[in-house]
């Protein structure tokens, strides 16, 4: 069973990057005073929200990965132990990544 998976989020990057640059410039802005603290705010929020997305595309592919080949039952009678720790860390996963998919909102 093949669990949710994240879609290229280029979209979401693209986003995220014309978001992170008007705040640059809300920030650089000489009447920003009474929101510089906020601004500052959303842009490392932001930040992070990149930083997140771009580590959860390393593990998925890495978990792709290892899942394709822990799905074969000669590589898991050969490989009993790494199995057992594969079946777990799948399991907690794909636990994770239902409930992503269930509550989308990234903040």
């Amino acid at each position: 069973m093949r669990g949710f998976s994240i879609k290229t989020p280029e979209e979401i990057r693209q986003q995220l990057e014309d978001n992170i640059m008007m705040l640059q410039q809300i920030g650089a802005s000489k009447y920003n005073r009474s929101v510089k603290s906020k601004v500052t705010q959303w842009e490392q929020d932001l930040n992070l929200i990149s930083d997140c997305i771009d580590l959860w595309m390393i593990v998925q592919r890495k978990w792709m990965y290892l899942e394709g080949i822990f799905a074969s039952d000669d590589i898991r009678m050969q490989l009993p132990e790494e199995a057992k720790k594969f079946s777990k860390t799948d399991a907690n996963y794909k636990k994770i990544m239902d409930i992503t998919s269930k509550q989308p909102n990234v903040l």
